[in-house]
């Protein structure tokens, strides 16, 4: 083998696996984009409707909080995403929250009383 034939099989063998690599960090990178694009409205869907859970029965603000993290979860789950970063999950939701809470104003929400 002559010293060109080694220099190409080496640069081929480096330039597959350099195209290998960025490939799967690419495609890791889309996975993760998708994942924010679609928990912003699946953190706001889910937040309107733990309150409206709440207006038949008492939830307090962390149950609600609660409801709503594991309502995104089996969402975000049952579309094939797993999520290891919980807490983007509930910065999503809290996010949620303060950006509707107008809009939250209008579902009274059933007291621990009655």
């Amino acid at each position: 083998m002559e010293f060109n034939d080694v220099v190409v099989t080496v640069l081929v063998t480096v330039l597959t696996a350099v195209i290998t690599f960025l490939g799967s960090e690419i495609k890791k990178n889309v996975r993760a984009r998708t994942i924010f694009n679609v928990l912003e409205p699946l953190a706001k869907d889910a937040v309107v409707a733990a309150q409206k859970l709440g207006v038949t029965e008492y939830l307090s603000g962390a149950m609600k909080k609660n409801h709503a993290v594991k309502s995104v979860i089996k969402a975000l789950s049952d579309a094939g995403f797993s999520i290891k970063d919980k807490q983007a999950i509930e910065n999503a939701i809290e996010k949620a929250y303060a950006e509707q809470k107008e809009l939250l104003a209008q579902y009274p929400q059933k007291t621990k009383e009655g």
